[in-house]
């Protein structure tokens, strides 16, 4: 039961994946008929194995006596799990529409697919081996997503895209060795295996920087998160899962189990290494933010604020408490679901307009009133709105920022509220313009613009309710995570 309930959703999307690469389907409905019912029924095994839950450590191979591949699903786990099996059958609907009239959709879907499997393993992953074969699966699963089209643009893009993962990989590589050779145990445990008095102190705390760094990659920190805005060339499905579920989040996941289950934070706490890592954090939540406010291109300008509130999560976690873990929890959830609804319009406008920045888009709310009332509501998320998702974690993250009091703490707070004041500044903008034109649109522009289709849009509606009820009602989630964030769940 336990070998079925770990390995099912790890295969199905696998081996759907492989189907598409030599089945032929005698049309694109049958074609997406198959792939929406392998991802939702993925899904809905991902919901099965959250609700039991089953416990111990499932060993699929051993690389070595002291490596082996391994599987369990732990309180952490069941959150990463969540957020992707509820974001991404979404992102498969909006992506039918938004592909149809793009070439190599066989081949697309194929590595779209291939992509949930590997996220699944990162989610679902044992020790930091495991993790570490996963996350550098992912790479190369969204690698032909990222270079879909294979113009120079995308090629550029991912070339730069897999330099910084390969240089990422590397560091975190190096970092987990020298866990292995001077810590002991890889597998996870929260809290860790090293305490403040351990032996070659120095030596482990050089090798949390560095798979802080390492991971830190897929997480878009300063200075390594150039491959972010350029990798906004892939179709915009793409960049949604880029920016909200899959690589991103896959990042954040690495480093929270680096931080709080191998390394640990009594080890950390009070060291060098918390406070580089909390300084990068830091400083990249400004440099995202302000660097979205100069942007014009609009998936650009939303890729520095993924830059951005990344590093809010980052922030969360180096402050090695609870209550900053359990924030950090909170935003990853938050975000994850308010930045995949504000893609989503973005590629909509796109798609329907084939306009990409944002000072000419004048007047477009009057003729895709859906798409900006959408973009409108998830940027008030995101800004940090009372009775809204994105203000419940920035004030939790404020208050273990508080609690914590150190210098670097309080300065994250100073960074925090600077950050929510840009955030305004970069996107209301955009409905402001849509709606309230500062120069009047071509009649004949805008007679062609219209909201999309249903394939779009009902992924728009079901995420707004999701932001609602995240806002109004979620005691019940943030009790959970505060339970996970302490490790008694």
């Amino acid at each position: 039961m336990q070998t079925m309930l770990l390995t099912a959703p790890l295969l199905l999307p696998l081996l759907a994946g492989l189907a598409l690469l030599f089945l032929h389907f005698p049309g694109a409905r049958a074609r997406n008929g198959f792939i929406l019912a392998c991802v939702t029924a993925t899904s809905l095994l991902l919901g099965a194995l959250i609700f039991v839950r089953p416990a111990g450590t499932l060993t699929l191979l051993y690389i070595t006596s002291d490596f082996p591949i391994a599987l369990r699903i732990d309180g952490l786990s069941c959150v990463f799990c969540g957020l992707i099996a509820f974001l991404w059958p979404l992102a498969s609907l909006y992506a039918f529409e938004y592909m149809e009239h793009e070439h190599g959709r066989q081949n697309f879907f194929t590595f779209y697919v291939f992509s949930y499997s590997a996220t699944i393993g990162v989610a679902l992953s044992a020790n930091l081996i495991t993790l570490y074969l996963f996350y550098e699966l992912l790479t190369f699963a969204t690698l032909p997503l990222v270079m879909h089209g294979m113009e120079k643009r995308a090629t550029s893009a991912g070339v730069k895209y897999t330099a910084y993962s390969v240089g990422g990989a590397t560091l975190s590589l190096i970092g987990i060795l020298f866990l292995y050779q001077y810590g002991g145990p890889i597998d996870f445990a929260y809290g860790g295996h090293l305490t403040a008095e351990s032996a070659n102190r120095p030596l482990l705390l050089a090798g949390y920087f560095l798979t802080f760094l390492g991971f830190g990659v897929k997480s878009a920190i300063f200075p390594l998160h150039g491959w972010l805005p350029t990798a906004g060339v892939a179709p915009t499905p793409v960049t949604a899962l880029l920016h909200a579920v899959a690589v991103v989040k896959a990042g954040v996941f690495a480093v929270i189990r680096s931080t709080f289950y191998s390394f640990g934070p009594e080890f950390l706490r009070g060291s060098w290494a918390q406070d580089a890592a909390m300084a990068l954090a830091v400083f990249t939540i400004l440099y995202g933010s302000a660097t979205a406010l100069a942007e014009q291109h609009i998936k650009r300008r939303l890729a520095y604020s993924t830059i951005s509130n990344l590093s809010y999560i980052l922030f969360g976690v180096t402050l090695m408490s609870a209550d900053g873990l359990c924030a950090a929890l909170c935003h990853m959830v938050f975000h994850g679901v308010i930045k995949i609804t504000l893609f989503f319009c973005a590629g909509a406008i796109i798609c329907r307009t084939g306009e990409e920045y944002v000072q000419r888009m004048d007047g477009f709310g009057r003729k895709m009133p859906v798409t900006f009332g959408v973009f409108t509501f998830a940027s008030a998320a995101l800004c940090g709105v009372p009775l809204l998702p994105g203000f419940l974690s920035k004030f939790r993250l404020l208050g273990a920022a508080v609690a914590e009091g150190s210098v670097p703490a309080l300065a994250g707070c100073c960074a925090l509220v600077i950050s929510a004041a840009l955030t305004a500044g970069y996107l209301f903008p955009v409905a402001v313009r849509a709606f309230f034109p500062r120069k009047k649109a071509e009649p004949s522009a805008l007679t062609a613009r219209c909201d999309p289709g249903w394939r779009m849009q009902a992924p728009f509606y079901i995420l707004c309710a999701a932001m609602l009820y995240l806002g109004m009602f979620s005691g019940p989630l943030t009790d959970t995570l505060a339970r996970i964030a302490s490790g008694t769940l």
